[in-house]
């Protein structure tokens, strides 16, 4: 029978000793850690995907994650929550990437007392992020997170479709 931390518990603990398990790795030399112009191969090879196409299917899957957390979740729910978010990103494939999302998980730790909550920190996240990668920040409003990630889309593809559908 598995037995659960409260998430308030557990969310300080987890951060500090995934931390320590990146400061004690080697530094990733998986394909998952280069980019693509760093790939040796012909044109008609197919190349691993690198950090910048798993990091955009890992955001979109994480933003429709957020936007399906439950309005109200119990306390073990919110538990579950940031284990799952723990364990990913003790297994994300590139580790140099993992290791920066730690930081930001210790400086700005998850909020997963609601959906808005939730969706609204896995934004702020995604900017920290941005801002690391000097990709400009998006604006982060709980009813459109959670709308564009119910829809599967980016914020960008839910913002270009509500333009497209405007009569002009």
């Amino acid at each position: 029978v598995a037995t659960f931390l409260p998430f308030f518990a557990m969310s300080s603990n987890v951060w500090a000793g995934l931390k320590e398990k990146f400061k004690n790795s080697e530094r990733c030399v998986e394909a998952s850690c280069g980019d693509k112009s760093s790939f040796p191969g012909d044109e008609d090879s197919l190349d691993p995907p690198d950090r910048a196409d798993i990091g955009r299917a890992a955001w979109r899957y994480l933003h429709s994650l957020a936007a399906h957390h439950p309005e109200d979740p119990t306390e073990q729910q919110q538990s579950n929550a940031t284990a799952w978010l723990a364990s990913f990103v003790q297994f994300y494939p590139c580790a140099h990437c993992a290791e920066h999302f730690v930081d930001v998980c210790e400086t700005n730790p998850p909020r997963v007392s609601s959906r808005s909550d939730y969706a609204l920190w896995w934004c702020e996240a995604h900017n920290t992020v941005n801002e690391h990668l000097t990709v400009e920040p998006k604006s982060c409003d709980a009813s459109k997170l959670i709308k564009m990630g119910l829809a599967g889309k980016t914020l960008d593809e839910l913002l270009l479709g509500s333009s497209a559908a405007t009569p002009e």
